[in-house]
């Protein structure tokens, strides 16, 4: 299944971001479900981080800031997708997401540019 960004309101600024003077950050949470698929996943059509940008009129996703319990993302601009790696820099393999990925979504920042 495709992964889904939704975006925080808890931001007074911009509501769903941080500007900088060359960068934003995007609050917001992933909700992850169905399997990982070796090469990353892909976020579900209108709802990924690069859709929010479009929609404020902004930049592209540089880096993934935050821990996805326990697993280190990676944002590959070229396919789109979010890989996950352990702490020993190892891709996950391909399969069910642990349950402590599905149980709830996914506190996220996002760098974009």
């Amino acid at each position: 299944m495709s992964l889904v960004f939704t975006k925080t309101t808890q931001i007074p600024e911009g509501g769903n971001f941080l500007k900088g003077s060359n960068f934003l950050l995007l609050v917001g949470t992933i909700t992850y479900s169905g399997s990982y698929a070796t090469g990353g996943d892909t976020f579900a059509a209108g709802k990924s981080p690069e859709d929010l940008l479009k929609q404020i009129g902004a930049g592209r996703v540089i880096a993934v800031l935050t821990d996805q319990r326990g697993n280190n993302p990676e944002w590959n601009a070229t396919t789109k997708k979010l890989a996950l790696y352990t702490g020993a820099g190892i891709e996950l393999g391909a399969g069910a997401y642990a349950a402590a990925m599905t149980a709830s979504p996914v506190p996220v920042v996002i760098l974009a540019r």
